[in-house]
């Protein structure tokens, strides 16, 4: 019987370059992400220090928007605790923080664990 190993989360530290089947090559350095992030000037300070540390692979910022984010500890406690399904990513605007996947996204709240679990469950039905 084969296993298959999965992982909750990766973080990187440093510059990480992945090259797909196709031979084409992404990378992700966390200091320019973050450094994007300090830069947006639609974003409120305040959120902007909040998501530092939840920058992961695949997170993006522009426009003032920043997707692609790690579950807040608190956000992850609501879902451990309740039993809530967790297949999304976190993101923040000018109006607070929201969950979303490829296809759709909630509307924001001011704190990740005041997103209600309506929206929870509607977003991980559309990823």
């Amino acid at each position: 019987m084969e296993y298959i190993k999965t992982f909750d989360h990766f973080i990187f530290e440093e510059i990480v370059s992945i090259t797909d089947k196709y031979g084409t090559e992404f990378s992700f350095d966390k200091d320019e992400i973050q450094s994007k992030i300090k830069n947006l000037h639609k974003l409120p300070h305040e959120y902007k220090e909040a998501v530092m540390d939840l920058v992961e692979f695949g997170s993006k910022a522009r426009n003032g928007i920043v997707t692609g984010l790690s579950l807040d500890a608190k956000l992850k406690q609501k879902i451990k605790d309740n039993d809530y399904p967790g297949g999304y990513s976190m993101g923040v605007d000018k109006n607070g923080f929201f969950v979303h996947t490829h296809r759709a996204r909630s509307k924001s709240y001011e704190s990740p664990e005041k997103i209600p679990a309506k929206d929870l469950k509607f977003i991980d039905s559309t990823g």
